[in-house]
């Protein structure tokens, strides 16, 4: 009997101990250098509140991200107190039932935190996006530095050819 009440006492210090983890936002290549993820949130019950995203860069570059919501007939509004991505504040839009915000900001490698604050109406939503550009020049695919040495080629012989090509002038004098 004593050992299950201390299986239970101390399962519950370890729930009321752990720490909230921060959601994960999935960013995915579209087929170019930039990466694309989204991220939602949504509150069952009015008052105030805080979500924690975390992702990661794989180098240095340009960051943007928006945040919207929208309230429906009054219900499920969210006011956003504020919105940071690595500690920089989005600007945000005045509150009322529509809200939306945005950033765009250089990164570094590694872990990012966005954090949004905000007082909401029972059963609301916001969404976001996060886009990532890496900064410096793309390195070109094999396709592409073929083509850039056969035109390099191309250019060659045809400024060699010219070069080879005599041209007669014949002058007449009166």
């Amino acid at each position: 009997m004593k050992t299950l009440a201390l299986a239970l006492a101390g399962s519950a210090a370890f729930a009321i101990a752990a720490p909230a983890s921060a959601a994960v936002i999935v960013l995915e290549e579209d087929g170019s250098d930039t990466m694309t993820g989204t991220f939602t949130g949504s509150l069952r019950t009015a008052g105030e509140f805080t979500r924690e995203y975390t992702f990661t860069l794989p180098s240095a570059g340009l960051t943007a991200a928006t945040i919207t919501t929208a309230a429906i007939n009054g219900v499920g509004n969210i006011d956003f107190t504020s919105v940071t991505l690595n500690g920089q504040s989005f600007t945000l839009s005045p509150t009322g039932q529509f809200e939306f915000g945005s950033i765009e900001l250089a990164t570094a490698s590694g872990l990012q935190t966005l954090i949004v604050n905000g007082v909401a109406g029972a059963n609301s939503a916001f969404s976001g996006v996060v886009t990532f550009s890496p900064s410096g020049g793309a390195v070109p695919e094999p396709g592409m530095w073929a083509l850039m040495i056969l035109g390099f080629g191309f250019i060659g012989g045809a400024l060699r050819s010219r070069r080879n090509t005599a041209v007669k002038t014949n002058f007449d004098f009166a």
